[in-house]
């Protein structure tokens, strides 16, 4: 109950607080209220609401939300260049315009760079000039469970006259395995919808996670851990798709000795593009393609999402097709 007290407080006290430079302003080490199950008195619950008040003061200019297409979500800030970190489910494919919501509703426009679709990391970059207020990454390898922890995100979307919505909850398991793969980090944070990409932050006002699966209990959420998006930065900031293969859909017609295609998948780039079953690949992005086997080094070489021309052999007749090149999982 007391918790619960403490978040809500949280919450409504925020309204009248001023915002300031989150890049110079820095946060004291956390005080000892915060190494405790919970506050266990009124002077424990002030200095716990003292503290969480500092956080959100700094991180709040830095906590943005998303419009991409018909669809939004949350993203944080972390570099002085505009760098976003958010979820690859929110970013999408790499390349897109998008529109970056500041907390206090100033609209800038930004791109969508790169994701990695196992993990659910995904970057954006403000593309308007200027410099922004940003937040420090930290290390997820040294969380613990029980750690205190907050999130500020933009549920339901951004909404006039209401800031980031701040919530305060505990690290759960900081290296939990779902059953379909990955690694993530869990948080009692309660989350909804919209929040999806926004940050969950340590008790310094670094960003140790983001947030990626809202849970059927809505206290019981994953996030991408920050360790993650370090380790794929290089990656990320290029745009490119990381643990994906590009992607054709399609197959050898057996006992071909020709690239000749046998089955087409629905809905697949190939089939997007117009390719037959019968056709029979003869170039692929200009080179001279004699056999399934090369065809298929070819396409491993090519980066997904781009767009090659592919020359093919229908009956008596020669055409040239382009094909945006997809991808799959590894």
């Amino acid at each position: 109950m007391r918790l619960r007290l403490l978040a809500l407080t949280c919450v409504m006290s925020w309204a009248g607080l001023a915002v300031a430079d989150p890049v110079s302003k820095s946060i004291s080490i956390p005080p000892s209220a915060l190494t405790k199950l919970q506050p266990e008195n009124l002077d424990d619950l002030k200095i716990f609401q003292k503290h969480v008040h500092e956080v959100v003061e700094k991180v709040t200019p830095c906590t943005v939300c998303l419009q991409v297409g018909g669809a939004s979500g949350s993203g944080v800030i972390v570099s002085k260049d505009g760098l976003i970190l958010t979820a690859g489910h929110v970013s999408g494919e790499p390349g897109k315009k998008i529109t970056v919501i500041l907390h206090d509703g100033r609209r800038v426009n930004g791109i969508t760079l790169g994701m990695d679709p196992g993990i659910d990391s995904g970057m954006a970059k403000i593309t308007t000039e200027g410099d922004w207020p940003y937040t420090e990454i930290a290390p997820s390898k040294d969380l613990k469970e029980g750690q205190w922890c907050l999130t500020l995100g933009h549920p339901g979307g951004w909404k006039k006259d209401r800031p980031p919505v701040v919530r305060v909850g505990k690290v759960g398991n900081p290296n939990f395995k779902p059953p379909e793969g990955g690694l993530f980090l869990q948080s009692d944070c309660t989350l909804v919808g919209g929040d999806s990409g926004g940050p969950l932050f340590d008790m310094k006002g670094h960003v140790i996670g983001i947030h990626s699966r809202i849970g059927g209990p809505i206290a019981q959420n994953l996030h991408v851990p920050s360790d993650r998006f370090n380790e794929a930065w290089e990656g990320l900031v290029k745009g490119d798709i990381l643990g994906v293969s590009p992607y054709l859909g399609v197959a050898m017609e057996e006992g071909a000795k020709e690239c000749k295609l046998g089955r087409i998948t629905f809905n697949a780039p190939a089939a997007k593009a117009g390719l037959q079953v019968g056709d029979v690949i003869t170039k692929f992005a200009g080179k001279t393609v004699g056999n399934y086997d090369q065809m298929l080094k070819l396409l491993s070489e090519t980066k997904p999402l781009s767009e090659v021309t592919v020359e093919v052999k229908r009956g008596t007749e020669v055409k040239e097709v382009k094909i945006r090149i997809g991808y799959r999982q590894n």
